[in-house]
């Protein structure tokens, strides 16, 4: 009769284990799948990145040759500008020379006015026309005439020059005057040309260098928002294979159950054999309180922090020498053990309490002792607070999530809830 109760309450409590594991196993797949789904979509997100990606990258080359030819135009510009006052210095010396010519002839004109002059008040002392008949009619013959007519011509003839050159010098002082202004008024002209020139090749390089810089860091957001979709997507397949290692361990424990039913009722037909039950079906009996994953003062709380949430705790170092080492909070699995650009060196690890899956991150560690995929028990060496990753100073950022891993936090609680 006992036999039969106990072999009853066997089968009994392999159809309820059954239930509750199918159901189980169903949860787990629906989380697979949920992972499977949002890599997906993180696939898609990271493809339209990477052709953003792709199109800044492609802008920024050009702004680059750009940037480039300014540089050149600029360069050609500043050569001009330097080959232009060569040629004002140059000019500037001539001004000099032809001043100095200008005075020369200032002074020719004015010894020829005093020249002319002298011979006006000569001619008007002696009256031009006597004395021109009395040259003629002093004449002994008429070769003497002829000669002396000649001699009047030549002197008159000579006076005329004076006044020729006298014009010719005018002329030529009023002539080089007009090309000088001129050619000085050209060069000015062309220096200021290419003086605004220059101020509007440096004004385009300071507006495209101001639209690079903004090409950079948009290159540079895009960038972090690809390695953040990276790791999530790395935190997705870590979740998805613990799960399924999960539901792998789940499919071995029920073969074992099956293993045991078999053995009761073999035994239960076999009346010399008693039943023998020292299976204990409590796979995840836990304390239900996580242990406090490093010594230290708490110097950042679960709370709005510079604009925004900190979703975890910070322990500080706090000036201690020496390592601090940092313990994993509860038994669980490591489902991703890596460096992050923002975290540093980050253990996360997965959790059965009473039931219920719990995610603890340990970021911004010196080191790493723990691999992804190990199993680690409560009270285990992870690492050593460090200071790596977007960190101000040695500490441990502390994460506590209700259920899974997600980049919006949406299932962070605040660890002291779970920490005596």
């Amino acid at each position: 009769m006992f036999k039969k109760i106990m072999l009853t309450f066997i089968l009994i409590f392999g159809l309820l284990s059954t239930t509750v594991i199918a159901s189980e196993d169903s949860d787990l797949l629906e989380k697979i799948n949920s992972y499977q789904n949002q890599r997906d979509s993180l696939d898609r997100e990271a493809e339209l990145l990477e052709q953003e990606l792709g199109v800044v990258e492609l802008e920024i080359e050009e702004m680059n040759q750009e940037i480039s030819r300014l540089d050149e135009y600029t360069m050609a510009t500043s050569e001009a500008i330097s080959e232009k006052n060569k040629e004002i210095y140059e000019t500037e010396q001539t001004i000099i020379e032809l001043e100095e010519e200008i005075t020369i002839i200032e002074k020719r004109i004015e010894q020829r006015d005093e020249l002319l002059k002298e011979r006006l008040r000569s001619i008007y002392q002696n009256g031009s026309v006597v004395r021109f008949l009395e040259v003629i009619l002093g004449a002994q013959s008429f070769g003497d005439f002829i000669e002396r007519v000649i001699a009047i011509n030549t002197i008159s003839q000579q006076d005329r020059n004076i006044i020729d050159m006298h014009m010719e010098d005018i002329e030529k002082l009023a002539f080089n005057q007009q090309n000088l202004e001129e050619e000085l008024m050209s060069l000015e002209t062309q220096l200021n040309s290419l003086e605004k020139l220059e101020v509007e090749l440096e004004e385009q390089k300071i507006e495209k260098g101001q639209l690079l810089e903004a090409l950079v860091q948009k290159e540079g957001t895009l960038q972090d928002q690809v390695v953040t979709v990276d790791e999530e997507r790395a935190n997705l397949e870590a979740q998805e294979s613990a799960a399924q290692q999960e539901l792998a361990d789940r499919e071995a424990i029920r073969e074992q159950e099956r293993e045991l039913q078999q053995q009761a009722e073999v035994q239960n037909n076999t009346s010399n054999d008693h039943v023998s039950n020292n299976y204990d079906n409590d796979f995840s009996q836990t304390s239900g309180i996580l242990q406090r994953p490093a010594t230290g003062r708490i110097t950042t709380g679960f709370e709005m922090r510079w604009g925004q949430m900190h979703y975890g705790i910070d322990i500080g170092k706090n000036g201690r020498t020496g390592d601090v080492p940092v313990i994993a909070a509860e038994s669980g699995t490591v489902i991703r053990s890596y460096y992050s650009t923002s975290y540093g060196n980050t253990v996360m690890i997965r959790h059965n309490i009473n039931g219920q899956t719990i995610t603890t991150l340990y970021a911004h560690l010196e080191n790493r002792a723990v691999n992804t995929g190990d199993t680690v028990s409560r009270g285990q060496f992870l690492g050593n607070m460090g200071n790596t990753g977007r960190s101000f100073g040695p500490h441990l950022h502390f994460e506590v999530h209700e259920g899974d891993w997600n980049a919006s936090k949406s299932n962070a609680v605040d660890p002291m809830k779970y920490i005596n």
